[in-house]
């Protein structure tokens, strides 16, 4: 467990398998268009805004990726990592006022998401790892940390699913 000043900080990731290649793989993941995609229910009842897309501005470590959302908001994320077909992190850097579930205000509330980073390896197929950085303030801690665990898992399964559809695998 890691603690920021007044946060506790966790880490949650998850993965699918690929079949495809990793340059293609890296494409989906670097400049996502997702907005195809149905938005699940879940979100749309806890006000969750929908992903439409993410753009790579710069690439490499320093470089920036804008992700829209269909609130207006954005993501002015800024590269961390960059290792071609291996490992990309980024930080999320949400605009001011970017809310989820009616009152949270990622760019400064009690729940935030500092971090993002796909990892991508193989093992007969390609598997891509989605790992999400979080924190939650350590006086809601208690009372937020299963349901916020809840909703960020289905969120990383939404874009996985998402990635591997663009990546030209049907999903089962």
């Amino acid at each position: 467990m890691n603690q920021t000043e007044n946060h506790i900080t966790r880490t949650l990731s998850s993965q699918i398998k690929i079949n495809g290649d990793r340059e293609t793989i890296w494409d989906k993941i670097t400049n996502v268009q997702i907005e195809e995609f149905s938005h699940p229910t879940i979100f749309k009842l806890l006000d969750v805004p929908k992903p439409l897309k993410a753009e790579i501005i710069s690439d490499g470590v320093g470089g920036s990726r804008i992700a829209y959302f269909d609130n207006k908001k954005r993501f002015v994320q800024e590269i961390l990592i960059w290792k071609p077909y291996t490992e990309y992190s980024f930080s999320f850097n949400p605009e001011e006022g970017f809310r989820v579930a009616y009152f949270f205000d990622l760019s400064n509330g009690v729940f935030q998401i500092p971090t993002g980073s796909y990892y991508l390896s193989e093992n007969g197929q390609v598997i891509l790892e989605l790992e999400t950085t979080y924190s939650i303030h350590k006086y809601l801690f208690i009372l937020l940390y299963i349901p916020v665990t809840i909703v960020l898992k289905i969120f990383q399964k939404f874009l996985l699913t998402s990635i591997k559809k663009n990546s030209g695998n049907e999903v089962k």
